[in-house]
């Protein structure tokens, strides 16, 4: 008997299962699987009656329609069950996959949106250097040292998961020097960081886009004095970023320029935040008459 079910399961299992009801032939997984169970009741019975082990006085029962009935209840009861076993098997089977091609799919976007952020930030910090020697200015090799400090992070830290918050804040604080040789007197730069930030890590260049943007778009082709002041404190867990940038005078935005492309930059930390801090962040710009404002709160590993 348990040779019959295991026969009617298996067939079940690893050819009507496949073979018919996964392409969604309903109908005809339903006459297959009820032609298979009433061929193993048949067959159970033939196989009883070679066996000889019932007296001759119950053989006449085996082919009575009871037996017959209940012979096919315990075969189907036995077919639903592995049947079943074998539903929940595939579903986490499914749902390790979907989790694994999930996976795959943001570290492949996350792995694209770096790549982005390298040419964009190397591309900006040339502009500097270019405009600087244009100028002969004395504090071009200044400028260029520091480009090297945030190359060689670039390099050998951007490409990590994680890297300490230290990390990344002297990474901040070396692209707010560079800003500030390049723009000298017209530019008043306001640095506040403090907090225990030691212990933390972050994900590689999440803050620069927002400060890249503050000077970027804030001063524009402004030649009048402007201002960028940037705050960032750690306190229980949590990163608090804020920056405050003048507005450029009417007509000298960046944006108004000729030959102007849209940059990549928000629109890319926007993407990171959602992929690497989903419902661990909180991001507000603000568009005010004078300024322009960027407001971020992190929940920190």
């Amino acid at each position: 008997m348990v040779s019959i079910h295991a026969m009617v399961s298996y067939f079940n299992i690893y050819f009507l299962f496949p073979n018919i009801l996964k392409k969604r032939n309903y109908g005809a997984y339903a006459v297959a699987i009820l032609l298979t169970i009433s061929l193993a009741t048949f067959l159970l019975t033939l196989v009883l009656m070679a066996l000889n082990t019932l007296s001759a006085q119950f053989k006449p029962d085996l082919f009575s329609l009871g037996f017959m009935v209940n012979a096919g209840i315990a075969i189907t009861y036995t077919t639903a069950v592995t049947m079943s076993l074998k539903l929940v098997k595939q579903w986490y089977e499914n749902e390790r996959l979907a989790k694994e091609l999930e996976q795959l799919n943001t570290e492949t976007e996350l792995k694209y949106l770096k790549s982005q952020i390298n040419p964009h930030f190397l591309f900006n910090s040339l502009n500097s250097v270019y405009a600087l020697s244009l100028q002969k200015s004395d504090h071009a090799p200044e400028l260029i040292l520091k480009l090297s400090d945030i190359l060689r992070y670039i390099l050998y830290d951007g490409g990590e998961k994680k890297v300490s918050l230290s990390q990344e804040i002297k990474y901040l604080k070396s692209y707010l020097e560079l800003e500030k040789v390049r723009h000298g007197d017209r530019l008043n730069l306001e640095i506040d960081i403090h907090g225990n930030y030691d212990h933390y890590e972050i994900a590689p260049m999440l803050l620069i886009p927002f400060v890249e943007n503050s000077f970027k778009h804030g001063l524009g082709k402004d030649k009048d004095t402007g201002f960028v002041n940037v705050h960032l404190h750690v306190e229980n867990d949590q990163l608090h970023f804020h920056i405050v940038n003048s507005k450029p005078k009417n007509g000298h935005e960046l944006s108004k320029q000729k030959g102007y492309r849209g940059g990549i930059g928000l629109k890319n930390v926007r993407k990171r935040l959602n992929l690497l801090y989903p419902n661990k962040h909180a991001l507000e710009l603000g568009d005010i008459k004078n300024e322009y404002v960027v407001s971020l709160q992190l929940e920190l590993d």
